[in-house]
């Protein structure tokens, strides 16, 4: 079986080498790519991904919810969420999902803990955010505040939250007990800028960011060094990974492999 991952920019993915390293330990011969659309091209994804007769691929950056107008059916979660990271290619139909808050969840409450009575505050309002928000409900007690730039944003949400501008949030960022960046700021390590002011976050927070590359993001490593507990989106990364596969084969992915694959291969970037 042929799989992949489309978005803008996609060098940086690690998702080819963690699916193969799944595929090795499962003793599977599947192909697994990475294919860079950018925006402007996007209206030719059907034509793309028939021409390289893939079973199915994931989705990240830009295009969680451009994709929507493309698919044949939409599970109920990804419908609710308004955003699809896996699409099922079966009998000429595309199918699509969302696995993308399924994995950060259960990578953040195996590290974390319960997050039942905690209070969370969730940085920018795409696809990704939708994921997590929409899946994160069914474990807190409290409802979950996304804050964003754009106000707009929210129109097309169809989850129940508290909104905040990303402006307004600073005055309040000390009463959240987990707070989530899901928004691309942070990627460049060559700025150095931060999506909310560090000094703000309360020293008990737990503050995560959903990227994995770098493995602490500015932002990470700032509220490291104030003695803020960090967790990044290396565990959300392989789980949503592995719900992918799971979703195209009906297998069971080797988590271990997956994990290990990309923690070698994060290590040998580091070290170049």
């Amino acid at each position: 079986m042929k799989f992949g991952v489309i978005g803008h920019p996609i060098s940086h993915s690690l998702s080819p080498i963690m699916h193969a390293a799944n595929f090795e330990a499962l003793g599977r011969e599947d192909e697994y790519g990475a294919l860079d659309i950018p925006p402007e091209q996007f209206k030719q994804i059907k034509e793309i991904i028939n021409e390289k007769a893939l079973d199915g691929f994931n989705i990240t950056i830009p295009h969680k919810e451009s994709i929507l107008p493309y698919l044949d059916e939409v599970s109920s979660n990804a419908k609710h969420i308004g955003a699809v990271n896996t699409v099922l290619i079966h009998d000429n139909k595309w199918i699509g999902y969302n696995t993308d808050g399924i994995g950060f969840v259960k990578g953040l409450i195996e590290h974390y803990g319960s997050i039942q009575e905690r209070k969370i505050l969730v940085l920018g309002a795409g696809g990704a955010s939708k994921g997590i928000v929409s899946e994160m409900q069914k474990f807190t007690n409290h409802k979950i505040t996304v804050a964003n730039r754009t106000m707009s944003r929210f129109d097309n949400w169809q989850i129940d939250i508290n909104t905040i501008s990303l402006t307004d949030v600073q005055s309040i960022l000390h009463t959240f007990d987990i707070i989530i960046n899901t928004t691309p700021v942070g990627m460049n390590t060559q700025h150095s800028e931060f999506i909310i002011p560090v000094e703000k976050i309360s020293k008990s927070s737990l503050v995560c960011d959903i990227i994995y590359i770098p493995d602490k993001t500015p932002l990470l490593k700032a509220c490291e060094q104030a003695g803020i507990a960090i967790y990044n989106g290396l565990d959300m990364f392989v789980y949503q990974g592995a719900e992918s596969f799971k979703i195209w084969t009906g297998q069971e992915a080797h988590i271990e492999s997956m994990r290990n694959k990309v923690q070698e291969e994060l290590k040998r970037r580091s070290l170049c």
